[in-house]
């Protein structure tokens, strides 16, 4: 089976997504900077919460101080933190736009790809390939079928023999067939297959040559 090579389809998608990756990559550097230093300043709470359990006086209130002082800057952190978010969402809503007139350029390209004549195609090779059996069996049926019917139709041996008027005939002559569906290949099934998916016979037949 010919198979079709699908060219890049996002070109200019692609353009926007590296665009919006590189303006991204500052703000991910600076959340991942602060949250490295959030989990830090955990880590000083968690001693320094650790340490006044031991301390004395004069000790739990050089650490209490410590401690407000880690707060405060917990809280600029996460504050900072929210600033990004924001950030990041303006950004987004900023890309939206060129999104959509990037897709919408690319979108042209995929117009280009259609099932139907590949459809088509299949079914005329099909039934060309069926025509062609059923043509060279009744072509030899018809050459020796005059002289069968000559003896099986005679009216004498019909009399003695009723059945055997029908006993040769051109509908015995032809490539079998056994489908019990509606039809060969159903549009479900084709609308499945531009998506990519298969039905399961088809996938256990698909390698078979």
């Amino acid at each position: 089976m010919e198979k079709v090579e699908v060219e890049n389809l996002f070109v200019e998608t692609e353009k926007v997504i590296a665009a919006y990756k590189e303006k991204v990559e500052k703000i991910d550097q600076q959340e991942r900077e602060l949250n490295a230093e959030l989990y830090a300043l955990q880590d000083e709470m968690t001693a320094n919460i650790l340490d006044q359990e031991s301390a004395s006086i004069s000790e739990q209130i050089y650490l209490k101080i410590q401690a407000k002082d880690i707060n405060k800057k917990v809280e600029i952190i996460n504050v900072l933190l929210e600033e990004l978010a924001e950030e990041r969402t303006v950004l987004k809503l900023e890309f939206v736009p060129l999104y959509q007139k990037a897709i919408q350029l690319d979108r042209k390209i995929v117009s280009e790809y259609e099932a139907t004549s590949i459809v088509n195609k299949y079914r005329v090779l099909m039934l060309l390939e069926i025509a062609d059996l059923g043509n060279q069996i009744q072509s030899q049926y018809w050459s020796i079928a005059p002289d069968i019917h000559e003896i099986y139709r005679d009216s004498a041996v019909t009399e003695k023999y009723p059945r055997l008027a029908y006993a040769f005939s051109d509908e015995t002559y032809k490539p079998s067939f056994s489908w019990f569906e509606k039809s060969v290949v159903s549009k479900d099934e084709v609308f499945s297959a531009t998506r990519g998916v298969l039905p399961q016979d088809v996938r256990k037949q698909k390698d078979v040559k």
